[in-house]
């Protein structure tokens, strides 16, 4: 009886090792395909975030960047191919990955130099603060980088706005290093996607729908973009009549424009429960550092973040809903386009002070409650401002961690560059130019750069792979892989 047993105990265990096998195959070629999505999902954001860039330079800066051009540069992009880095940088491949990997862990020094650099008018520091965002942490696809760059920003708001003399005018202005890399983690940020399609799809449909006329509420403009025969309709130019009939078409279009501005205001409030953590926790961060400069009160303070969520987040989204995949099947005309602007203006116009406010804008202004926008801000500064970045809610991503940098041969080394002509400025503290130092001990002197090419020419371009890391640490990230044309960086994070 014993020797049955144990025959039949000894295909058991067969069967069961077979199995373990089978499964253990099945899940390592589960997780090769995780990598694999994983991948192409990072060279896809990394060349749609380029194209947008490329889509702002174009409309923002049409003087610096001609159609033609952008066009180029779009088509280029499309037909990046992506390289290991060590086929260019070889053996130097490790040393940049270290330095890029010491660079990441460190959000504060990478605020300090992003400051430095406009202290010293660096010429590029914009495009650095985009390779900052598109490279370095990687277009915030992993909740790491998504912790890390809020933390950046917070340090951004405590070397940049908390030490200027007027930071509301430089947030308006939006190109210093707080709004260009705000601006970019709006624009990609998921839960950023949702709360504005809840909040913004159901009003802008409605005045798709509902007007086909200019809402416009300058007596002087009323009636440019009337046809002759409109026109004749106020009489003639200059009479009382047309004085009469002028100012009641201005009266009917700001009672229209109020009750639109109130729909989205409502709609503001109604859907805050939605609205993104990690928006609300650097919000949150930027009034409590505010707060305590002495020469701010409070309601500045208070104006500047409202500013700073209509003027940087929400209006961009009112007036260009397509790019922000809002409406996707309604096409917007002219008179459509021109009608969000005048919402936008509004709504901004309310978060400012009674001083700041357009006077042209006084009377469509009285007709609304003060406290509307500062209702929603209250929302969103409400609870216990926490030190720590919120983990995002909707992490999809959970469990993997991003295994490469993908950045151009000319960012990485205009990235060097900058940070070597700040570590040899004066504008930081001595522990900062220490650290420095130290990141840049190892690193080859690298050409100069344009601060605004890609260099997208076919070429064969590098990929770095993973640095060395010390016994001790974990998850460091080394560099890797380049473009057809472009250089390309990727982090290989390399357990111990």
């Amino acid at each position: 009886m014993v020797k049955p047993d144990i025959h039949t105990l000894a295909h058991h265990l067969k069967q069961e090792r077979l199995y373990v096998a089978s499964e253990k195959q099945l899940i390592q070629r589960l997780n090769s395909d995780v990598l694999k999505t994983a991948e192409r999902l990072y060279r896809a954001a990394w060349i749609a975030k380029q194209q947008r860039i490329n889509l702002d330079r174009l409309i923002l800066t049409s003087a610096e960047a001609s159609p033609a051009e952008c066009c180029q540069h779009a088509k280029m992009l499309e037909d990046t191919q992506f390289v290991d880095g060590y086929k260019t940088l070889g053996f130097q491949e490790t040393i940049y990955g270290e330095f890029l990997a010491r660079l990441w862990e460190n959000p504060r020094l990478v605020a300090s130099c992003l400051v430095a650099g406009e202290r010293l008018n660096q010429e590029n520091t914009q495009a650095v603060t985009h390779t900052v965002f598109t490279a370095l942490y990687g277009n915030c696809i992993m909740q790491e980088d998504e912790s890390y760059l809020l933390q950046v920003l917070r340090y951004l708001v405590e070397f940049e706005l908390k030490e200027s003399d007027n930071p509301r005018r430089l947030l308006r202005r939006g190109t210093c290093a707080f709004s260009v890399l705000f601006k970019l983690f709006t624009e990609g940020l998921y839960s950023a996607k949702l709360f504005l399609t809840a909040t913004l799809h159901e009003p802008i449909m409605q005045l798709l729908v509902e007007d086909e006329d200019h809402l416009e509420t300058d007596p002087a403009k009323v009636t440019e973009r009337l046809t002759p025969a409109q026109q004749e309709r106020f009489g003639e130019k200059g009479s009382e009549g047309y004085k009469q009939r002028v100012q009641a078409a201005v009266e009917a279009n700001e009672a229209k424009l109020v009750a639109l501005v109130n729909k989205f205001i409502g709609y503001l409030k109604q859907n805050t429960y939605c609205f993104p953590h990690s928006l609300r926790w650097i919000v949150s961060q930027m009034y409590k550092t505010l707060s305590c400069v002495e020469r701010l009160e409070v309601g500045e303070v208070r104006t500047m973040c409202t500013d700073l969520l209509l003027t940087c987040f929400i209006c961009p989204a009112i007036v260009n809903p397509e790019q922000y995949g809002i409406i996707s099947d309604a096409p917007i005309n002219e008179v459509a386009r021109f009608n969000l602007m005048q919402v936008g203006q509004l709504l901004q116009q309310l978060a400012m002070a009674d001083d700041d406010a357009d006077p042209r804008r006084k009377s469509s202004l009285s007709k609304f409650d003060k406290s509307c926008v500062a209702a929603f801000l209250d929302v969103v500064l409400g609870g216990r401002a926490v030190e720590t970045p919120p983990m995002s809610s909707m992490n999809l991503l959970e469990g993997l961690s991003r295994t490469a940098v993908y950045i151009t041969h000319n960012q990485l080394l205009m990235l060097v560059d900058f940070v070597r002509n700040v570590m040899a400025g004066d504008h930081l503290r001595e522990e900062e130019h220490m650290a420095l130092e130290t990141l840049l001990a190892n690193v080859p002197q690298s050409r100069t750069v344009k601060s605004n090419s890609l260099e997208l020419t076919p070429s064969n371009t590098p990929q770095l792979s993973p640095a060395t890391t010390p016994a001790n640490k974990k998850n460091r990230l080394p560099i890797g892989t380049c473009l057809h044309g472009l250089l390309a960086l990727l982090f290989h994070q390399v357990a111990c």
